[in-house]
């Protein structure tokens, strides 16, 4: 009897044992998808953020790869971001082209590319060594008050135009922006501290 009730209770213990186990939950996702995802909520929170791919037989060499790769995708990302500023801006003031406009929005085009180049940090970095190759995924994020404040830098040297810069409703966009990832940034700032 007593050898029937330890063979019922080492069957209960491994039922529940391979119970607990059958509801364990693994993530599908790659690596790429699981850092896209978290780009994906920095972006709707207002931010700017890419993800790098890098592969090479070394760790070091793939990782940076991943980081200047993210660097990159940023400085497109910005690029496009300061045209799209450009345009709303031209069709709002209704002028554009002038020797001061373009000086401007050059001089904030290049501000803001030097700081992505070379301020921006990985938010998040993994890797993944396959045989005798690693692939690295990196985070990169940006906090859009680098596009204001580039901006903000020139205003000396184009004052008039920066004054109405300010006022325009692009301007006020972009600001709200900022003011949303400040929000996101202090609900959310372990993935962004």
């Amino acid at each position: 009897m007593k050898q029937v009730m330890l063979v019922a209770l080492a069957a209960l213990v491994m039922a529940t044992v391979v119970g607990c186990k059958s509801t364990e939950v693994t993530s599908q996702m790659t690596p790429f998808e699981i850092m896209q995802e978290k780009a994906n909520a920095i972006t709707d929170a207002g931010g700017l953020a890419a993800v790098g791919i890098g592969t090479s037989r070394t760790m070091s060499l793939a990782m940076d790869k991943a980081k200047t790769r993210g660097r990159t995708e940023l400085a497109h990302i910005l690029e496009t971001k300061v045209d799209s500023l450009k345009k709303d801006f031209t069709e709002e003031i209704g002028e554009g082209e002038s020797a001061e406009y373009n000086a401007l929005f050059s001089a904030a085009s290049k501000s803001i590319a030097h700081q992505i180049l070379r301020g921006t940090v990985p938010k998040d970095i993994k890797y993944e060594t396959t045989g005798n190759t690693t692939t690295s995924w990196a985070l990169m994020v940006q906090d859009p008050k680098v596009i204001a404040d580039a901006f903000a830098d020139q205003k000396n040297s184009a004052k008039a135009l920066y004054t109405r810069f300010r006022a325009s409703q692009a301007f006020s966009e972009l600001d709200n922006e900022v003011k949303k990832f400040e929000e996101f940034k202090a609900k959310d700032g372990g993935m962004l501290q």
